[in-house]
């Protein structure tokens, strides 16, 4: 994993640079909101989808120095952060802590983080913009809207409290989860010109890698603990909220988890060695339940 580790740390420091850049100074007036767009931006997070962005871009053989990769990167990420920030606010999960520190709503005000999510979602798609794509940001718009992240959040919002089975599980982690992870992978495979075939293929990796990585969180949720996960350990099962656990069992779960990462392998397989970054990345999602 030495290989990978290395990986990361070259990515999460070119996306961190790259936010960097276009993120407002915070002391440019109004700083309140500046400030909070930087918290939580810097709040210490994994960046997964960055990596996945830059590792499948080349697996398809982009060409080094393109600083489109970073800037697309750097807007998904910011992406992301802006639906955690939105997601932990009292009318939605009501979290206390994300990366182990206070969520937005908790260190600026409920309504300063709406707004610091929306600056971000904006700013994201202005810095997607200079990237001179239309088809990437199409790509990454859909994953976002009520086919995706956000239909995936109303389900599982609809959801809380009631028995619901496998298949609406499903949809709502393969959208509010799986939806941006997969548009990650994609755009990186975009902006390497990759094959239509090689496309669809990276694609199901995406879904499969998406959604092991939203089952593992679930059981993490109830395996972890707040100071390992650095956030609320336990909120699922008191908000009745709709997870593989709580529908097919730990066990089942943990079985899916590894068969879905043996299902992202088999799809990148014909990258071969070109695809040695993608196949550990999947395999970094999986060890967290090992």
């Amino acid at each position: 994993m030495d290989k990978l580790m290395a990986f990361i740390k070259r990515v999460s420091e070119a996306t961190d640079a790259m936010l960097e850049r276009v993120l407002p100074p915070e002391e440019r007036y109004p700083a309140s909101i500046h400030a909070l767009m930087r918290y939580s931006s810097f709040a210490g997070g994994k960046r997964v989808r960055p990596c996945l962005v830059a590792a499948a871009y080349e697996a398809c053989g982009g060409a080094d120095g393109d600083e489109r990769v970073f800037k697309a990167a750097a807007a998904i990420e910011m992406l992301h952060t802006f639906s955690l920030i939105h997601d932990d606010l009292p009318c939605m999960d009501d979290d206390d802590f994300r990366r182990g520190k206070p969520t937005a709503h908790k260190a600026f005000g409920e309504a300063l983080a709406v707004l610091g999510g929306d600056a971000l979602c904006i700013l994201a798609f202005e810095t997607l913009a200079s990237v001179g794509r239309i088809d990437i940001i199409s790509e990454i718009a859909s994953a976002l809207g009520t086919s995706g992240m956000l239909g995936g959040q109303v389900v599982d919002i609809e959801s809380e409290g009631l028995h619901v089975g496998r298949e609406t599980v499903e949809y709502i982690h393969m959208n509010k989860t799986a939806a941006l992870i997969r548009a990650s992978i994609r755009v990186g495979a975009l902006l390497a010109d990759a094959p239509a075939d090689a496309l669809e293929r990276l694609s199901s990796y995406g879904n499969n890698v998406g959604l092991a990585f939203q089952v593992v969180d679930d059981i993490l949720d109830e395996e972890g603990t707040t100071e390992t996960l650095g956030k609320d350990a336990g909120s699922d099962a008191e908000k009745g909220k709709a997870t593989y656990p709580a529908v097919v069992g730990m066990d089942e779960s943990k079985k899916y988890a590894h068969e879905l990462i043996e299902k992202a392998w088999a799809d990148i397989a014909f990258l071969g060695d070109k695809g040695a970054i993608l196949k550990d990345l999947a395999e970094y999602i999986r060890v967290r339940i090992s």
